[in-house]
Order: structure tokens, then C-alpha cells, then sequence
């Protein structure tokens, strides 16, 4: 999983000196700058960036730089206007805001709780080409309150960061303040309704447990997949606060803050990653590719969302 957020009980950078000066750097005027149309040569470019950033060698990585890629597409969608601001709440690690830097005349906030994670995207940025990273800006805060001024951005992107919040509505929210009109929401979660999931549903909770622990991460929570379970109070940002959520589950959040869903489906082989990291690596790529069509009770869903 990627790229969490902070829970309320975490400290908030939203009023540090860093976040007030990226307030002026970033308000609303800056949004009304022209749109630039994407380019084939320009996409290319973020996509060799990608590969050159994650260098993937397994099942495992080739479905996270899928992901990111499914991420960089929607966002310089051909036929449409690329945005000209990003920001990428939950950058993890900086695979897709640093690829996004090398698109033509994208500006990026990279964002996230994580000041370790922030620094391990500084380290990788001294790599990359001096015009592109230039245009990156990295920023300590929370999900649940953006340091930005209302009509910012063009687009925000959240990659796995919903199903870490405690209150997930309010990045919805946020998101439909900082955006200008017409700007795009993307995202992609868990899908609660994957066929795992189903599977699991049926069982008794011991059982479950027994079984998504051996599968899953330590830091989900395999006790969520029943509706009774105990959501606990490790306050580590990495945690899962749920295991996902559906399309309609988000379709309503967005709906009650003024976001439309555009685009909405689920995606990605639904077997855990424990066992497609053992598939031959000749097949690791394909079948990752592939994994991002859209799939009914796939193990994600990607989500993109428009402000009126």
C-alpha cells in the first residue's frame, strides 16, 4: 500500500512559515494560468520517468508503477487540457510527482505527513534534470486540512490515501476547495467489494483473520472485513482505518461536497500480491498492465471526479 496520510491525532503543518508562504505561492490566482495541450512526446517522457524512478523487477512493482502510470495518464488524458498545477496528496515516496515534473509546463505540490518520506523524494529529485525539478514543490501536512488557498489546482491526485483517514469525507472536501472549476479529483482505494473480500465475508472471523494475515500486510486490518470488527487505536499513519471502499461508497462522499464522478471502475487481479509475486517475471508485466483494465470486484478502483 502507499503513500498514507495523517489521522486528526497527528500534529497539523497547515500554519507552519513553510505552508503560509506556500498559501501566496499558490492561491487563487495562480489557477486562471492557460492550460497547455498534452503532447505524445511529453507523455513519453513522464512514462520513461516512471520507469526510470520505480525500476521494476517483480509482479509486486510492476503493479505499483502500473498504478502510478493509470495515475499519470488520466491526469494528461489525450484530447482534454492538461492541468497546469498538481498536487499529489499522499506523494509516498515521489514516483508520480516526480515523473508529472517531466510533463510540459506542469507544476507539482508533492504532499505528505511523512517528513522521512518527504526527504527520500528531495534524495531522488538531486537525480533527476535540473528544468523538470524545478518545478516541484514538497509540503509537510495533512489530508484532512490542505494548506492551500480555495481555486489552486488543476487537478489533485490521492493514490491509496483514503482508506488511512479517520474522517475520509473531509479529503473530498478539501479537494473540491482547492480545485478551480472544472478542475479533476483523481484516485484510486481498496475496493471493499473485491472478490477476496466477498469470499472472506462468509467465514468466521477467526478464520479471516488467520487468512488475511498471511496474505496481507501487517498494517492492514483484516478484523474490518467484518462490519463488527474493532477498528483499534494505533495511531501510525500507515495503518489502515478500513479496508477499502466502493464506488458508490465514494461516488456519495464526492456528491455531498459538489464533485461529479466522470470515471469510475474497479481494477486489478484479485489475488493478493503474496501469490502473484511467485509468477514467472516474463509475466510480471503483462498481467500488471493488464491489471489496471477495468475488472468487476478487482482489488482497487480508480475514481475521477470534476468540480463544476
Amino acid at each position: 500500500c502507499a503513500c498514507p496520510m495523517a489521522t486528526p491525532s497527528h500534529r497539523s503543518f497547515a500554519d507552519s512559515p513553510r505552508d503560509v508562504a506556500g498559501r501566496h505561492l499558490y492561491d487563487a490566482r495562480a489557477a486562471s494560468a492557460a492550460s497547455v495541450d498534452p503532447t505524445p512526446a511529453s507523455r513519453d517522457r513522464v512514462q520513461r520517468a516512471l520507469l526510470d524512478i520505480v525500476q521494476p523487477s517483480d509482479y509486486v512493482k510492476w503493479e505499483y508503477l502500473s498504478r502510478q502510470a493509470l495515475l499519470a495518464r488520466a491526469v494528461l488524458a489525450p484530447g482534454g487540457q492538461r492541468p497546469t498545477r498538481v498536487l499529489d496528496v499522499g506523494c509516498g515516496y515521489g514516483a508520480l510527482s516526480l515523473s508529472l515534473s517531466e510533463g510540459e509546463g506542469v507544476d507539482i505540490v508533492g504532499m505528505d505527513i511523512l517528513g522521512t518520506r518527504l526527504e527520500s523524494v528531495r534524495a531522488k529529485m538531486s537525480a533527476r534534470n535540473r528544468a523538470t525539478i524545478d518545478r516541484v514543490r514538497l509540503v509537510a501536512a495533512d489530508a484532512h486540512r490542505l494548506p492551500f488557498r480555495d481555486a489552486t489546482f488543476d487537478a489533485v491526485v490521492a493514490t491509496e490515501v483514503l482508506e488511512h483517514l479517520d474522517e475520509p469525507e473531509r479529503l473530498f472536501r478539501e479537494a473540491h476547495r482547492v480545485l478551480r472549476p472544472g478542475g479533476r479529483f483523481l484516485m484510486t482505494t481498496p475496493n471493499a467489494k473485491a472478490l477476496p473480500y466477498r469470499m472472506l465475508c462468509f467465514l468466521p472471523e477467526r478464520a479471516v483473520q488467520k487468512l488475511a494475515a498471511s496474505w496481507t500486510q501487517e498494517s492492514l486490518h483484516p478484523d474490518l472485513l467484518h462490519p463488527h470488527g474493532a477498528m483499534g487505536t494505533d495511531s501510525d499513519p500507515d495503518r489502515h482505518r478500513r479496508e477499502g471502499f466502493t464506488l458508490p461508497e465514494v461516488r456519495a462522499h464526492a456528491a455531498r461536497v459538489g464533485l461529479r464522478m466522470a470515471v469510475g471502475y474497479t481494477y486489478r487481479i484479485p489475488l493478493p500480491d503474496r501469490v502473484m509475486a511467485i509468477i514467472p517475471r516474463v509475466l510480471s508485466r503483462p498481467l500488471a498492465t493488464w491489471g489496471t483494465r477495468p475488472l468487476p470486484w478487482g482489488l482497487q478502483l480508480f475514481a475521477e471526479f470534476e468540480k463544476s
